[in-house]
């Protein structure tokens, strides 16, 4: 159901992000929540501030000394796991911060991901072709989450036996409709990660084991922490960034008909689908001042959210930013955040994006949603995801 003009304007001033009706459509409240403020208070999950227009929020990102990661717990909101040591690396700050990122940076490079491209076609292009036989499916469970995974997998060196298993924990983990389930994942979750590296399983946990900060080896417990973030951060946005656009193009033929017949659009078309559906909603931080932002008054120890999605719909930026214009340009948004914690995974999620866009154009001739079977939503609103996306599908 559309939001009326009061319904939005009074949820923007009591905001909460996880509510399932938002979680659909949140864009006339983030409008609303713009018009009223670049930051807006919301009283909910203990109370926080959410930045929504695009220079505040840019400005904000890359101010670490004002907008800290240093504090656990705080990433998320509300937080999934109680916990004293912060996730590495996105709670702690430059230039310890830039250190770890620099641990892995190697295996996240442009270059590197490129070479890659022949596994990740041949990962996708089995998922697809299977569904392709039956004609049709599931498109979350069938192709975004399997393959999300996989090339995740690919690059990190994971047992290919666990897939599903990490996958459903990260699911779970995050779903505040049910408190012990995610408490309980994530205790399955962290036993997993430790159990990875007790074992030294894989090429990318013994990189970490060998690799040095500030002269010290990183411990066990250390890259168990890495590992966690990694696995989180690298599955479930790209999973869901991708089940949006193949909603997209099932309920839009003749944009996927127009990626068929030019292929070259699909770079900007990449950029517009992370814009448009902008799947990371916020993240937060911790002021370590009081600052005023845009006339907003943050007190010292605030919770500060960083409103990515609200920014990639700011329309002092994006003309027409509730239409998705896959010629888009240029485009500037921050689907993969800003500043120093900018996303490290962002040319993973762009190939496997990609890949997939292609894959459609040259495989798929009629791609529908499936009568009178709506998709469904996740229960969270911190990454908004479909949990299912039944479609009909030919060649």
């Amino acid at each position: 159901m559309a939001w009326t003009e009061r319904e939005a304007r009074e949820r923007a001033a009591d905001l909460d992000h996880h509510d399932p009706r938002f979680v659909v459509d949140p864009w006339p409240v983030y409008a609303e929540a713009r018009r009223a403020c670049p930051a807006v208070r919301s009283e909910r999950y203990g109370g926080f501030w959410l930045i929504t227009r695009y220079e505040e929020l840019r400005a904000s990102a890359k101010d670490w000394r004002t907008f800290t990661s240093s504090v656990p717990n705080v990433t998320a909101i509300p937080s999934s796991h109680a916990r004293e040591e912060p996730d590495l690396p996105i709670e702690i700050d430059p230039p310890l911060h830039t250190r770890y990122r620099q641990l892995v940076a190697p295996v996240f490079t442009r270059h590197y991901v490129a070479s890659l491209k022949p596994r990740v076609r041949e990962l996708a292009g089995g998922l697809l072709d299977r569904i392709l036989e039956v004609g049709g499916g599931d498109l979350v469970s069938g192709f975004s989450t399997p393959l999300s995974v996989g090339t995740l997998a690919l690059f990190m060196d994971l047992p290919d036996e666990d897939h599903g298993r990490w996958a459903s924990w990260v699911r779970r983990m995050y779903d505040p409709r049910d408190q012990e389930g995610a408490r309980a994942s994530t205790r399955e979750y962290f036993a997993y990660c430790d159990e990875l590296v007790a074992a030294r399983r894989g090429e990318f946990v013994r990189m970490l084991l060998a690799a040095e900060v500030e002269g010290s080896r990183l411990t066990e417990q250390d890259v168990a922490r890495f590992m966690r973030v990694l696995l989180i951060a690298g599955h479930e946005t790209t999973a869901a960034s991708m089940s949006h656009a193949l909603r997209y193009l099932a309920e839009n033929p003749d944009e996927r008909r127009r990626l068929r017949d030019d292929p070259g659009l699909i770079p900007t078309a990449v950029e517009e689908l992370l814009r448009y559906f902008s799947v990371v909603t916020l993240q937060a931080r911790n002021a370590t001042r009081d600052v005023v932002v845009g006339g907003a008054e943050i007190a010292q120890g605030d919770v500060v959210a960083l409103g990515f999605a609200a920014a990639n719909h700011d329309e002092t930026v994006f003309p027409e930013p509730d239409r998705c214009v896959l010629e888009r340009t240029p485009n500037r948004h921050v689907a993969f955040g800003y500043g120093p914690h900018v996303c490290l995974g962002a040319h993973v999620a762009r190939l496997e994006l990609a890949v997939m866009l292609e894959l459609v154009g040259e495989r798929v001739s009629e791609l529908a949603l499936v009568p009178g079977e709506e998709p469904t939503w996740n229960g969270t609103g911190s990454v908004r995801g479909l949990a299912s996306l039944p479609v009909l599908i030919r060649r």
